[in-house]
């Protein structure tokens, strides 16, 4: 519509009478009554409390610069390829959470209904039970006898976890973590790289200039490492070096991504070819996605029955043991 020539509150007004939730409706009616008491378009975003912070940063600089209705195209796309994404993992990871639930709940209901009926049994058995009864059994006891215990631990570690990744201080080390595993920490580093890509190429293409993108960008980047490395490369860009440069370090930027900018640079298409940058590590990340998830499934299969398998072992042994004797 804003390419059409309409104006903002104009278009603002037909997306709300085609919305039909109403608190959609209500939010956009929130944004027009801002727009009319002369506060920006970024205002009205950021007081609305919905839209994410990069969000905004990118509408604001798409205002000043005159190029709002590119910015939203550009906008649209990005955030459309995003929830494709995520409702393909979402979509590929039903199964595995299924399965690995599946073996988590049956896990504790023979620990804790079944074992037990055999204890007494076993306990009157004459002869030396098999190891791996031995090692059931003993799960069993700890099991029934420190549930509240485990529980208590499995609470306080998932806390620990939790501050870990609230705390930026901490940042570091997991990434470090992340990155030393080997298919994980291809997709951590695919993420960044498509969020440095995708959102340098907007801020670019909403008119702001390389050093208040870069520090933007910066804003944008959950990690902490490649926070500190756009930092570093903003001053170097502000001291006259130029981008591809500054990203020529493949500890954080790949042969690629670094070939593409640098041939942005001497054909001056730096958006498209960060675009295209953001675009390629953005089909790689999904593909990994799903390659993993496609491991998980036989895994897990392979895991189910290795537990089945041991658990009817462990519980058979002796009783034909028993059965001999008799």
């Amino acid at each position: 519509m804003l390419k059409s020539g309409l104006k903002l509150q104009r278009s603002l007004y037909i997306i709300k009478n085609q919305m039909r939730e109403e608190n959609h409706r209500k939010l956009i009616k929130n944004m027009i009554e801002e727009l009319r008491a002369g506060r920006t378009l970024a205002d009205s975003l950021k007081i609305s409390g919905v839209f994410p912070k990069e969000y905004i940063s990118i509408a604001a600089a798409g205002e000043e610069s005159g190029k709002l209705a590119e910015v939203f195209a550009s906008l649209a796309e990005h955030y459309q390829n995003k929830a494709e994404l995520q409702q393909a993992i979402k979509k590929a990871a039903v199964y595995p959470l299924i399965v690995s639930s599946a073996v988590f709940i049956s896990a504790l209901f023979l620990f804790k209904f079944i074992m037990p009926v055999f204890v007494s049994l076993f306990n009157d058995f004459s002869g030396e039970l098999p190891f791996l009864t031995r090692i059931f059994l003993a799960l069993s006891y700890i099991f029934n006898n420190y549930f509240l215990i485990i529980l208590l631990i499995l609470a306080v570690l998932v806390f620990i976890i939790i501050l870990i990744f609230i705390n930026d201080s901490h940042n570091s080390l997991l990434e470090n973590i992340f990155l030393k595993i080997p298919l994980v920490g291809r997709l951590y580093k695919y993420s960044i790289l498509t969020k440095i890509g995708s959102y340098l190429a907007l801020l670019l293409k909403s008119g702001l200039k390389l050093i208040n993108a870069l520090s933007l960008l910066e804003e944008m980047i959950s990690s902490q490492k490649y926070k500190e490395f756009i930092s570093k490369t903003a001053v170097n860009v502000s001291k006259g070096g130029s981008l591809a440069e500054s990203f020529a370090d493949d500890q954080y930027i790949p042969e690629l991504f670094y070939y593409l900018l640098l041939t942005g640079e001497e054909t001056a298409q730096m958006e498209n070819m960060l675009e295209r940058a953001g675009d390629y590590y953005y089909q790689k990340l999904k593909e990994e996605s799903e390659l993993l998830l496609q491991y998980l499934e036989p895994f897990l299969i392979t895991l189910t029955a290795i537990f089945v398998a041991l658990l009817a072992a462990g519980v058979m042994l002796p009783l034909f043991q028993i059965y001999l004797i008799i």
